[in-house]
């Protein structure tokens, strides 16, 4: 159901296929430029080593260590919902392969970004990642088919 949201959806939505590009390029840095220096960043239980992140530096070094695991890795089918006041939900697919191993991965990702906006554009409080949509939703507190989703 796609449809054009909100401004907020829309610049969050510019903002985070920026940073999805630079990620996808290997550039973990540039990907992550925006976030504030503290947060809690709520790694999804799929990725190695998941747990909560507290810091801009500690989600650098995370994703700069998969990167060197998954060289080559990307996101692609990102989807943008809209929830309650500042919650903002973003859904991508990861695929990859590894270093070693050559064997090739895809997950799923789902992220609830709570944002705030100010003078500045929007200050990143929490991102929690999920496995699947109706997670993430549910965490959001909106119900299906709620939301407005852009792509």
């Amino acid at each position: 159901m796609p449809a054009e949201g909100s401004e907020l959806l829309r610049v969050f939505r510019d903002s985070v296929e920026e940073g999805h590009r630079a990620w996808s390029q290997g550039d973990v840095r540039s990907a992550y430029v925006a976030l504030p220096d503290a947060l809690e960043y709520h790694l999804s239980p799929i990725w190695p080593d998941a747990r909560v992140l507290r810091s801009r530096d500690e989600v650098i070094a995370f994703f700069e260590d998969f990167h060197t695991t998954f060289p080559g890795v990307r996101t692609t089918d990102r989807r943008y919902l809209e929830g309650d006041e500042g919650t903002l939900i973003v859904g991508f697919r990861v695929i990859g392969s590894g270093r070693t191993s050559g064997v090739g991965t895809e997950m799923e990702i789902w992220q609830v970004w709570e944002v705030r906006e100010n003078e500045d554009g929007l200050t990143v409080t929490t991102v929690r990642e999920f496995n699947d949509r109706g997670q993430a939703l549910q965490a959001a507190g909106v119900a299906e088919p709620a939301g407005r989703e852009a792509e």
